[in-house]
Order: structure tokens, then C-alpha cells, then sequence
């Protein structure tokens, strides 16, 4: 017994000192490339100022257009960790720009487009700190944090911008709150557009921050869509959540197309006016008639809800019967994409997925970090995984 103890703990003892000897080799090889990137950034500076001057060190020569000034000392973060102390050259009629890196960079800009993507996948700035400790051998403040996926500003500039292509027979539109930081938190709203194509991929189209969802709000994002590209000659189908103002905006911009009135956000409606006594009875009913096989029948359905409740509750009664015709477009299509266009959850999904990642932040400092986290987040979504759903333009129904 005592002789396989012994033994068992020497395996332990020969298995410790193999992992130190691998840790010391790799912290060996870590640091000796840390040491060779120094030097060649170092001669790679004093290359650009002997080109800079047109003469080496110390040369006398008539081409020569300056002098040196001495050295400084500098720490820059790279992805191969934290370089100490670069001897940075000086020049004696004073400061130069480099190629290598900005007059003021302490951090190269793959490193913070790094700590962004890592932000903007929902690993919270405490975290990051250490994690970037760990990587780069320096941390990070929370500030810092927020600005690094500041490297999404060109990218959102130019997504804001492009040309939309006219070939979603799918539209769906619809708002998320956001919380900004003005004088005070104010509380504003991301206007969305997703478009779904032929092929059945989804596209986040645009969104823009504005600070209600009113008519005019609604109006100025449907005209950006229409003047990039998206005149709506393909679109068979829009399915929104109902608002007012953004119904009166789709009659002036896109008269003719039919528009969805999502049912999750109708049967909501519906179960506010309801009693507490008679929300399951009633509710149960209510979603009886959008699992019915066809039109006609969902309208008898409707009828005999309608002959049951109307006295009790009548206004969830009216609630539904207002938008009922609207809440049916989607009989016009094939069966198998009626779960899939007749709600707004394609949106919510994306929206439930920015909630999360913004949760722990409260609110926003600026409208800008607001769009730009928002991209962030979508653009991964749809990078990372865009499922595409089964849509074939040949079987809509006319």
C-alpha cells in the first residue's frame, strides 16, 4: 500500500515539474519574441529617420535635411503583449510622425478592434480588464472599453449608406428602446428593417436611432430605405407590430403593399383589457383562431369567440375585430411560412440578443455608441450564423 502511494505521488511530483518546464519554456519563447519585435521596431524607427534626414549618424553630408534629437522611451501594447520601453528617435526641430504607429497610440488598433469584439459579444468590461492583463500584459479602464468598438464607426458609416438591393419579398419593421445619456437618461428609440430573400436569408436592411417613434420618425427611415434602392416591387408582405404612426408613415411611402399586423403583439393587446378571471379561458380561445387550417375557418372561429366573449369582455372583442383583417394576410401564403411571417419574432430574437449584451451597461453615453454597439451586435448575428429560412418566390401565392 505504502509502495503505490510513494509511486503515485512521484507521478505527481514528475507531472508538476513537466508542466513548469513547459510553462518556462513558453514564458522563454514569449519573452524572446517580445525582445526580437523591440529591436526590429526600434531599427524599423531609426530607419524612417535616416530617411527622414538623408544621412546616417553621424555623417557629414550635403544632402542632409535635419538632425537627430536624442531618444525617448515609450510602452506600446501589440498582439504579442506589452513592449517596454521602445527608444523612440527624436528629431532636433522637433516632432516627427511615424508609419510604425500614431504620435499619441499606446495600443495597436487590432488590439483594441480585439477588446471591441469581446465587448460586443457580452463579456463585461470587469472582465475584460483582467482578460486584456492577461493577453497584452496591461489593463484596460472601463472608458477605454466603451471607445475600443469605436473601430465600427467606418464600417457603420459606410452599412448606413450603401445601396439596398429590390429583391426582399419580406419586409418587417419594428422599434427597440434605448436608454442615452443626453443632460439627463432620456429614453429613445432604434427603428429597424430586416428583410428576408428569395433564397430565405435574412438581412438586417437598416436602423436609426431617433428620439420618439412618431409618424415623421418612421416616415424619414421608410424614405432613406426607398431612396437607397428598397422600392418595394418585390415585397409581397410587410408584418409590423401595429403602431399607428408607423402604419400612417406605410400608407404614404409604400401605399400598396399589404402589411402583417404581428399577432403575438395583437393577442398582448387582447389579454391587457382582459379580467384577471377570465385571461386564460378567454386568451386560450383567442389563439384558437390563428392556429386554424385556412382562412375561413379562422373567421368562424373568430365569430364563435366573438359570440362567447362580446358581452363580458367586450373590449378585447373590438381589440381583435379592429385588426382582424390584417392580423389574416398570411393565408395568402404557403403553410410552411406562416409561423414565420405572421409575427415580428425574427426581430425579437435580434432585439432580445442587444438587450442582453446592453443590459449591463444601463445606458448609453452618446447616440452614436448606441448605433454602433447596436451594429456590433446584429452585424455578429448574422456573421456568426444566418439561418436561412425556406422561402421560394415560385410558391407565393398570388
Amino acid at each position: 500500500m505504502k509502495s503505490q502511494t510513494a509511486t503515485l505521488e512521484k507521478r505527481v511530483r514528475v507531472r508538476e515539474t513537466e508542466k513548469n518546464v513547459q510553462d518556462e519554456i513558453w514564458k522563454f519563447i514569449a519573452t524572446t519574441i517580445k525582445q526580437g519585435l523591440k529591436r526590429l521596431l526600434e531599427n524599423l524607427l531609426e530607419d524612417e529617420v535616416t530617411t527622414k534626414v538623408k544621412a546616417q549618424r553621424y555623417k557629414r553630408s550635403p544632402e542632409r535635411q535635419g538632425y537627430r534629437g536624442g531618444h525617448y522611451l515609450r510602452n506600446l501594447v501589440t498582439r504579442y503583449g506589452l513592449l517596454d520601453d521602445i527608444r523612440v528617435p527624436r528629431l532636433a526641430e522637433g516632432p516627427m510622425d511615424f508609419q510604425l504607429f500614431s504620435k499619441y497610440e499606446r495600443r495597436r488598433w487590432d488590439v483594441d478592434a480585439a477588446i471591441g469584439r469581446l465587448f460586443l459579444q457580452g463579456i463585461s468590461t470587469r472582465r475584460l480588464r483582467s482578460i486584456a492583463r492577461e493577453l497584452f500584459g496591461q489593463e484596460v479602464s472601463a472608458t477605454t472599453v466603451s471607445r475600443t468598438a469605436s473601430y465600427l464607426d467606418e464600417e457603420l458609416k459606410h452599412y448606413q449608406l450603401r445601396p439596398l438591393s429590390d429583391d426582399f419579398p419580406f419586409l418587417f419593421l419594428d422599434g427597440i428602446t434605448q436608454k442615452v445619456r443626453e443632460i439627463g437618461v432620456e429614453k429613445k428609440v432604434m427603428l429597424c428593417a430586416l428583410g428576408i430573400k428569395d433564397d430565405g436569408t435574412k438581412e438586417m436592411l437598416s436602423f436609426r436611432l431617433v428620439d420618439q417613434e412618431d409618424t415623421g420618425s418612421w416616415r424619414a427611415f421608410l424614405v432613406d430605405l426607398k431612396s437607397r434602392g428598397l422600392e418595394g416591387k418585390a415585397i409581397r408582405l410587410i408584418t409590423t407590430d401595429g403602431n399607428p404612426s408607423l402604419l400612417k408613415a406605410l400608407k404614404e411611402i409604400y401605399p400598396f403593399l399589404k402589411v402583417q399586423r404581428c399577432i403575438v403583439h395583437k393577442l398582448r393587446n387582447v389579454a391587457i383589457k382582459l379580467k384577471r378571471v377570465h385571461m386564460k379561458p378567454c386568451m386560450d380561445g383567442a389563439k384558437v383562431i390563428f392556429n386554424a387550417p385556412s382562412r375561413r375557418e379562422a373567421i368562424k372561429r373568430f365569430k364563435e369567440w366573438k359570440e362567447t366573449w362580446h358581452i363580458e369582455e367586450e373590449r378585447a372583442v373590438r381589440c381583435m375585430e379592429k385588426d382582424l383583417y390584417h392580423c389574416l394576410h398570411y393565408y395568402s401564403f404557403p403553410k410552411e411560412l406562416w409561423k414565420k411571417i405572421r409575427t415580428a419574432n425574427v426581430l425579437e430574437r435580434d432585439f432580445r440578443e442587444v438587450r442582453r449584451r446592453t443590459r449591463p451597461m444601463g445606458f448609453f453615453p452618446t447616440d452614436d455608441s448606441a448605433e454602433r454597439i447596436f451594429y456590433g451586435v446584429t452585424n455578429g448575428i448574422y456573421q456568426n450564423g444566418n439561418h436561412p429560412l425556406p422561402i421560394k418566390s415560385a410558391e407565393i401565392l398570388t
